[in-house]
């Protein structure tokens, strides 16, 4: 039996991560980790914007869109778009606009 004296705080949870860990948690490559984490919320920590991390909410929110049934691509573009606005996608989007947001990214646009 454990003693209160002997009882330490477990480690709080981690707020950003690194490409390497998504790759992990999304069981991805390298590359492909690394390429999921520029749609994601990015924190630069390097002069020149050459190292980063992503937020631990931004990618709960892209493994939650996994989980609905999104392919990879159909998240990132999701998860693009909401990012342009600042936002992150809400804990309950309709599947529907989901699916109208990736198809609107899939268009070519002519200008």
């Amino acid at each position: 039996m454990m003693r209160p004296e002997h009882w330490e705080p477990p480690d709080p949870p981690k707020v950003l991560v690194s490409a390497k860990r998504v790759a992990l948690e999304l069981d991805v490559p390298n590359w492909k980790a690394n390429e999921i984490c520029w749609c994601l919320e990015r924190v630069f920590y390097a002069p020149g914007r050459a190292r980063y991390r992503v937020t631990r909410a931004s990618l709960d929110v892209f493994k939650e869109l996994l989980e609905q049934g999104l392919t990879i691509a159909a998240a990132r573009a999701v998860m693009w778009r909401f990012r342009e606005r600042g936002e992150l996608p809400p804990a309950d989007p309709d599947r529907v606009r989901l699916d109208h947001i990736y198809w609107m990214s899939r268009q070519r646009r002519c200008w």
